[in-house]
Order: structure tokens, then C-alpha cells, then sequence
């Protein structure tokens, strides 16, 4: 039987998934990957220049779920003093982070504990100073919007913030807890968050 190219290199990321899931990125082997996938090592460098770029592959839906909620954040709809009262907002903030986490539990952990020696090693270190710009921005908008408001907030504090938010993600992606835990503690988090956030900017 036949396989397309598509075929070929679909069966080599969902092998590779496996092998990366299960050894991290600096044990998992291409030669394995290979084996899994039914095609020779050499083969593989027709689909992937390296391991790194199989890697980026395998975790391209979890970044890029990662990079949509960083470009959602300050969309003009949570430009509101609405996201520190309204259920809705809350829920919608729930709903994205219970859904990353998920989607992406295993991904999440291969990403922010077994990526070193990967491009994507300094990850948390990178996505938290984006996260920190995007905060910084956001406070500048709202401020725009809310004059009233105090928008005097440090840039450390924000950038706690932003690592802070990773570091939880860590928290429960390493812990064995069930669906609706999860979503407890997610609606807590948030609400605690909210609560800090809305008394510090006087809103």
C-alpha cells in the first residue's frame, strides 16, 4: 500500500507525540520515531530538518492555542470595568483556561518540564515577558477608556503576575486532579485574581 506524503508525515508526528510524551525532548529518538512511523531514519529528513522542528510540529497546537489567548487578551470586548463584575466575563475566562488545560494536560507538561535542549526550552521565560507587555498594554487601554481608574501599577508586579499564571498551570497539570477540580480551583483562581485586580486599579 501507498501513502501519500500528507499521510507519511502525519503518521511521523503522531509517533513522535508518543515518543516525546513519553522520554521528553532530550531522551526521545528520531530512530524510534522512525520505527513506530514504518519508515526508514533517513526518510524522515525528506519531512523535518531535525528533531527540534518535529518537536515545534507536535507542539504547534498547544503554542498556538497559547499565542491566541495572549492576542486575545486585550481584544476591545475585555476593555471593559464589565470583566471585574460580570458573570459572563467570568465564565468566558473559565471556559479559555479550563479548556487549554484540557486540551493540552500532557502537551502542557512536556512544554513547561521536558523541553530543554529544544528551541522552545526558554519558553515560560519568553511567554511571560509577552504576557507582561500584553498586561502593561492592557492597563494603558483601560486607563484610556477609565481615567478615573489608577493605572500606577509597577511593571514587577505585572510581570509576578504574568509568571504567576504559568506557574499555576504548572501546578495542575502535575497533579492528578479530576475534570471538576480543575474547574473549582480555575473559577477560584480567577475570582480571586479578579477581586486583587479591581481593588488596585481603584475600578
Amino acid at each position: 500500500m501507498q501513502y501519500q506524503k500528507g499521510d507519511i508525515r502525519s503518521n511521523i508526528l503522531k509517533t513522535a507525540r508518543i515518543e516525546f510524551l513519553d522520554k521528553g525532548y532530550k531522551d526521545a529518538s528520531m530512530r524510534t520515531m522512525a520505527k513506530n512511523a514504518n519508515v526508514g531514519l533517513s526518510n524522515i529528513y525528506n519531512y523535518f530538518k531535525n528533531k527540534d522542528e518535529i518537536f515545534c510540529e507536535v507542539m504547534r497546537p498547544l503554542t498556538s492555542s497559547m499565542d491566541k489567548m495572549l492576542n486575545d487578551h486585550n481584544d476591545k470586548h475585555f476593555i471593559s470595568l464589565d470583566v471585574f463584575t460580570s458573570e459572563v466575563y467570568l465564565r468566558e475566562m473559565i471556559d479559555a483556561f479550563v479548556g487549554l488545560i484540557k486540551t493540552f494536560k500532557e502537551e502542557l507538561k512536556l512544554l513547561l518540564f521536558l523541553s530543554h535542549g529544544s528551541s522552545l526550552a526558554n519558553f515560560v521565560n519568553e511567554y511571560t515577558d509577552r504576557h507582561t507587555t500584553l498586561g502593561l498594554e492592557y492597563i494603558r487601554l483601560m486607563k484610556e477608556k477609565y481615567p478615573k481608574i489608577n493605572g500606577n501599577i509597577s511593571v514587577f508586579f505585572i510581570h509576578t503576575m504574568s509568571s504567576w499564571w504559568i506557574t499555576i498551570i504548572g501546578e495542575i497539570v502535575t497533579h492528578d486532579l479530576l475534570d471538576q477540580e480543575i474547574e473549582t480551583f480555575v473559577a477560584e483562581y480567577i475570582e480571586f485574581g479578579t477581586a486583587g485586580w479591581k481593588r488596585i486599579m481603584k475600578a
